[in-house]
Order: structure tokens, then C-alpha cells, then sequence
């Protein structure tokens, strides 16, 4: 078998990388087998929101942070490389013209989300615009969901992944230069100069250049060693659930709330025939075996958020299918784009919930080092060190998505029950964990109180001490 690289995956980032060294003038080989439940694909159970600014966050750091710079540029050159996609093609991928982003009462960060949204909106010169919850076709939540804030971004599209995969597999065959191997790669080494990949098949396929692709677990076909010494992260995956129903509400473009509690928030998007997606649950994990399938918990966290703050009217819809997928997401939270250390080995993976969205970019830029060519600004190469970690922002941000995570579906507590109960578990998680005694004190003061009055009644004083704790820290500004 000849071929000037070798693309291991078949997934919406492979296939864009194969085109893009296609279009370069490289002989490419793909290697990935056909769609099964065994070996689920992450772009298949992707919502394929095209959203620069619908996925920031207010705590996230966005506006000065390259992964939103990224999206944006993905944004932007998106309808130029989907044309020239489809043109070669020779089919239409289904879009959905603009996003609805809906703030309610369900996360206090709603709202903070949807004005910082408009804000660099506003700032990158792009269209955006709040509207009333009446206006926006297709909203129907309950009435105790009613949203307080909505915004609509013209610009942000979305479009029908399984269509674009089909796309860009048909577009790849139209290169002379371009073989499907439907095989699963099982291994790849270095033999000096060159690489060797062998497959399920029992194949030995000898090339002078790698790009793994393969979502998730890019990194797994590497021989023992090669993944250090190419400066890899660990890669983890977040798993998602889905679904696609039929026989809806006319929903001609997405709506959406802001990101929540470690996932995408929940959104709708329109599909071709007139399907709806309805999306989506995040997990982190390493585990496959654990995590694969769907858990009834899931579906229920799914349809009880979809149908209450968006729609009622979808309880009546038919579900076509359910779907789950690992994103992939490396140790340090960034896309792995490029070249390795490795003479001969690049990777594009590690896009988490961007990857369709980031596609255009990542290929391009892995196209043009294998080349030689300068190509797009990279600022996620492969060998970007993890930054340093502040500890006592990690723990809060983490504690204050675990409290909104535990009340779902459908939970709420009364009062400001919510704040304490993040402000007692953050300090409790400071207390368990803290290295340089500065909680010592409440340490000693509540070892005290149990010793003194050892009574369950006694939990409660704790408890207040805890908060009376934290808030004190609060208000001094301590860590």
C-alpha cells in the first residue's frame, strides 16, 4: 500500500484532516472501520453547534482565553471549506441559521453568560441581540421555567453531522490520492525511519507519516513509551447522550441555554427532515467498559431539562434514536493539534465539545506542518505543557457545578440553601485537602465542639460554624 500519510480515524476531525492533505497534493490512506455500537463516534452524537460565543461561560476566562479566539476563527472560515466540502461532494449538509440562547432560573450563571455572550459579540463585530421568549419559534417551556433573558446570535449555525461525515467521505473520494482501509488500527511504532501501523485485519502498513485522529483514544495505538516521549498528554473522554426525535414542533434553528455543571447546557437542533436533536449530558471518564451504553438516569436528567425549558410539546415527539459518544478531552483541558516530538507523527484530537465546529482549522494546520508549510496560527500544539493550576479557583468552580449537578432533574432547594450547601462543601473539600494549616483553626474548633456536646444535634452548630467560616473568608478576600 503507498500512501504519503496515513490518518488514523474517520470521525468529522479525520476526515478533515484527510481532506486537507489531499487537497495539498499527499497520497492519504484512512483507516476506520464502519459505524457500530461497539465503537461509538463521538461526531455522530455530536449536536454540531457551530457557537464561538455559545460556548462561553462566565467563569470560564474566555474573553482572554485562545480556545474562544479558536472558535472564532473556526467560525468564520466555516462557510467557505462546508462550500467547498459540498461542492466536491456533490451534496448539501443540512444548516440550521442561527442559535437562541435562553438564561432561566434553573442557574444563577444564566444570565451573567448570555450578557458576557453579547458582549463579545458586540466586541467582535458580530450580530446578536436580545429578544422576547414569545419570539423565538418553537419555545414552549413550562411556566415555571419561563426565561428572564434570551439572545439571539444570528450567526452561529449548526449543521447535520451525520450529513457532513458522509460529506467529507464523499468529498475525500473524489482525490485520486485518497484509500479508505475499513480496518481498525491497532498499533503504531517507529522503525527509524518511518512508521509502522499494523491493523485488526493483521495488516502491516509501512508510511513516512502518522496523524492519529481517533478521537478519545488517539493515543491508545501507540507502542508502549511513544505517547511520553512525543509529548503527549493523557487523554480522557467526556461521554454525551442523545437523541433525534421525529414529528416536533417547527424548530428552524437552535435553541440553547448557556453551559452548566460540566456539560453544554441543553439544547435543541434542527436536523434535515425535520428531526429534532436533543442534547446533551457530559461524563468524564477513562473507563469504557463503565460508561458505555446510556443509563436510564441520564435519559431521565435529558428529557426532564429539554422538556420543561424548552419545549412541553416535544413529550408527544417519537424517538428515531438514542446516541452516545466519547469526546475527547486531554489532561490539560486543550485541543492537541500538530506535529509531535516524534519525526513523523502528528495528532489532531482533544476538541472536546468543539470538534465539528473546530474542524476546519485543525486540518489545516496538521496539513500544513506535515507539508512544511507556516499554515493558521496553532495555539494548542501537541506538545503544550499543562499551565500551573490554582487550586483554591479549581475547587470552587468544581464544588459550586457539583451543587447545580445534584439538583437535577428537576430539584430545587428552598431559600439560599443552594449557597450554603456549596459555601459548607468547598470549605469542607479546603479543610480535607489543605496543606498549609490555614484552616487549622476551624479544624480544632470543631474537633472541640464534638468532643464537648456529642450529640447529632451538634452537626448543626458545625455546620453554621462552617458557613460563618466561609463567609468570613468571603469578605476578607482569603483563599
Amino acid at each position: 500500500m503507498s500512501a504519503d500519510v496515513l490518518v488514523v480515524g474517520g470521525g468529522v476531525i479525520g476526515l478533515a484532516v484527510a481532506n486537507a492533505l489531499l487537497r495539498a497534493g499527499l497520497a492519504v490512506t484512512s483507516v476506520f472501520p464502519p459505524p457500530s455500537d461497539e465503537i461509538p463516534l463521538a461526531s455522530r452524537a455530536a449536536g454540531a453547534m457551530l457557537g464561538a460565543f455559545g460556548e462561553s461561560a462566565i467563569s470560564d476566562g474566555d474573553a482572554a482565553d485562545s480556545a474562544f479566539e479558536f472558535r472564532l476563527r473556526a467560525q468564520r472560515c466555516y462557510p467557505e471549506w462546508l462550500a467547498e466540502i459540498c461542492d466536491r461532494a456533490g451534496h448539501c449538509v443540512h444548516q440550521a441559521r442561527g442559535t437562541f440562547v435562553i438564561a432561566n432560573n434553573t442557574d444563577p450563571r444564566d444570565r451573567p453568560s448570555v450578557r458576557m455572550m453579547k458582549r463579545y459579540a458586540e466586541r467582535a463585530g458580530e450580530p446578536a441581540e436580545y429578544v422576547e421568549p414569545e419570539d423565538i419559534p418553537g419555545l414552549t417551556p413550562s411556566s415555571h421555567h419561563a426565561p428572564g433573558l434570551c439572545l439571539h446570535l444570528p450567526n452561529e449555525h449548526s449543521v447535520d453531522s451525520d450529513q457532513l461525515l458522509a460529506a467529507l467521505a464523499a468529498s475525500a473520494a473524489t482525490f485520486d490520492g485518497w484509500t479508505h482501509l475499513s480496518d481498525s488500527v491497532t498499533a503504531a511504532r517507529t522503525d527509524g525511519e518511518g512508521w509502522i501501523v499494523e491493523t485488526l485485519a493483521g495488516q502491516a502498513i509501512a508510511v513516512q507519516h502518522v496523524v492519529l485522529s481517533a478521537g478519545s483514544r488517539s493515543f491508545d495505538v501507540l507502542a508502549p513509551g511513544l505517547r511520553e516521549a512525543a509529548g503527549l498528554p493523557e487523554l480522557y473522554f467526556g461521554k454525551g447522550v442523545s437523541c433525534v426525535v421525529s414529528g416536533g414542533p417547527a424548530i428552524t434553528s437552535t435553541i440553547r441555554t448557556p453551559n452548566r455543571a460540566f456539560a453544554c447546557g441543553i439544547h435543541i437542533v434542527p436536523r434535515a427532515g425535520g428531526l429534532l436533536y436533543l442534547g446533551a449530558t457530559n461524563q468524564l471518564g477513562s473507563d469504557y467498559e463503565r460508561e458505555r451504553g446510556m443509563q436510564p438516569g441520564e435519559l431521565h436528567n435529558l428529557f426532564d431539562q429539554i422538556l420543561h425549558q424548552i419545549s412541553t410539546e416535544l413529550r408527544e415527539t417519537r424517538i428515531e434514536s438514542l446516541t452516545f459518544g466519547y469526546r475527547p478531552i486531554a489532561a490539560h483541558g486543550r485541543p492537541v493539534i500538530g506535529a509531535t516530538d516524534l519525526p513523523g507523527l502528528s495528532v489532531a484530537t482533544g476538541t472536546y465539545r468543539d470538534g465539528v465546529l473546530m474542524a476546519p482549522l485543525v486540518g489545516a494546520i496538521v496539513a500544513a506542518g506535515v507539508i512544511g508549510d507556516q499554515g493558521p496560527a496553532n495555539p494548542f500544539p501537541a506538545n503544550l505543557t499543562a499551565a500551573s493550576v490554582d487550586g483554591a479557583s479549581l475547587v470552587d468552580i468544581g464544588i459550586r457545578d457539583i451543587i447545580a449537578l445534584s439538583h437535577e432533574p428537576g430539584g430545587e432547594l428552598p431559600y439560599d440553601r443552594a449557597e450554603q450547601l456549596r459555601k459548607y462543601v468547598t470549605t469542607l473539600f479546603h479543610l480535607a485537602i489543605d496543606e498549609n494549616g490555614s484552616h487549622q483553626a476551624l479544624r480544632d474548633q470543631i474537633r472541640d465542639q464534638l468532643e464537648r456536646v456529642p450529640m447529632n444535634e451538634t452537626m448543626h452548630t458545625v455546620f453554621r460554624k462552617i458557613i460563618m467560616e466561609a463567609d468570613e473568608r468571603g469578605r476578607s478576600g482569603a483563599d
